[in-house]
């Protein structure tokens, strides 16, 4: 894996470069003021002209357009800034010293190996010019201790941060190869804990839920209507418990084939999902049985939901392969839930209120409350 090129290490961290400006800008600025005020009209042109480049890199960092490309010329204008301190300063001032910041500079902007290239030539130029210039040539003159001392010391600066990118570059790409590598186990990780999650959910409604139907089957029905009652039997209201069975549905099997006994089951269950409320508790707990939780409703409000329900199921009809209307009807015993009920007194009373419907002959609703059966009459 290659390391980001220095234009794009800046653009990932932009306080790399806003330190290059906080310690640029005031002192080119210093510098121009210097020049200004003596006079020195090259100087402060070399001044202006890296003030431009540096402005035109951070705006190009800014959008997101800062190429290596951008920092070539302001290498070169930065670099004839600071041979022209060498060449006019001399060793009583400590104007050339700054051409050490070189080295730094054009290791930190640049490639490791373009970077050397640049120091090099800058040092060879820099080196040049206090071994051979002088007054006569309109530059200062240097001791050749000073120059080597110099020399070698920008050398130096050159050699220990190409060394430092290098490592540094290094580090970089291992610990960005690392990085991915644990990126993508994470990914994989979440992506398989999400894949299971998802797994067991489709397992938990499988085991819930009633193939042929869609609602819930016994086993889940049970454990739902035990969580209410112990709901309404904490905070009530309580609820109504009904248990609803289809009529003659052997009859229609034997008759008219097990399709269609399936089509009446699959057609009832949408009937009942469709006319009761979302937070009323429907399940298939037999055959042809079906049971229903009318949440927080008591005899008297859940007599209208019945007579409404075994009233769509007498219009209602189901068309059979051949387009025959099949109509069928349900028998359905009920029985308010008291205080004190267990699961299974509350079904046993429904479930004799629905003996009772089935033999007070059929398509009907008896309700069972305490010892008292009442009946609704139903279309003979």
């Amino acid at each position: 894996m290659s390391s980001p090129g220095p234009a794009a290490q800046l653009l990932q961290a932009p306080e790399r470069a806003k330190a290059f400006l906080a310690i640029g800008i005031p002192v080119m600025a210093a510098y121009g003021i210097a020049a200004l005020r003596s006079g020195s009209w090259p100087l402060l042109g070399l001044i202006v002209a890296n003030v431009v480049i540096i402005c035109v890199s951070y705006a190009a960092m800014l959008r997101g357009h800062l190429r290596t490309w951008i920092l070539r010329p302001g290498m070169a204008t930065y670099a004839a800034l600071l041979i022209y301190l060498v060449a006019h300063s001399g060793e009583e001032h400590s104007h050339a010293l700054w051409f050490f910041s070189f080295p730094v500079v054009s290791l930190m902007l640049l490639p490791p190996r373009e970077g050397v290239v640049w120091s090099s030539l800058g040092i060879a130029v820099a080196a040049a010019i206090m071994a051979l210039g002088g007054p006569e040539s309109g530059t200062s003159a240097y001791s050749a201790a000073f120059a080597v001392r110099f020399t070698i010391t920008a050398i130096l600066i050159t050699a220990g941060m190409f060394w430092s990118e290098v490592a540094l570059r290094r580090y970089q790409e291992e610990t960005s190869a690392q990085r991915t590598a644990s990126e993508a186990e994470s990914a994989r990780m979440k992506a398989e804990i999400a894949r299971r999650v998802s797994l067991e959910s489709d397992l938990r409604v499988l085991a819930s839920t009633d193939a042929l139907t869609g609602l819930i089957n016994r086993r889940a029905f049970m454990d739902r209507f035990a969580h209410e009652l112990l709901r309404s039997q904490r905070h009530g209201p309580m609820p109504t418990l009904l248990i609803l069975d289809i009529d003659h549905f052997k009859t229609i099997n034997d008759r008219h084939g097990h399709p269609a006994g399936d089509a009446v089951l699959a057609h009832l269950a949408h009937l009942l999902k469709s006319s009761l409320r979302n937070v009323d508790i429907v399940g298939r707990i037999g055959g042809e049985e079906f049971a229903v939780v009318l949440v927080e409703t008591n005899a008297e409000t859940g007599q209208p939901v019945i007579e409404r329900l075994l009233q769509r199921i007498r219009e209602t009809s189901v068309l059979l392969a051949d387009g025959t209307p099949l109509r069928f009807t349900a028998s359905i015993g009920s029985s308010e839930i008291l205080r004190g009920d267990t699961i299974d007194t509350a079904i046993q009373r429904a479930d004799e209120a629905l003996y009772t419907a089935k033999k007070s002959g059929r398509n009907r609703h008896c309700r069972r409350q305490d010892k008292a059966l009442q009946r609704t009459p139903g279309a003979r």
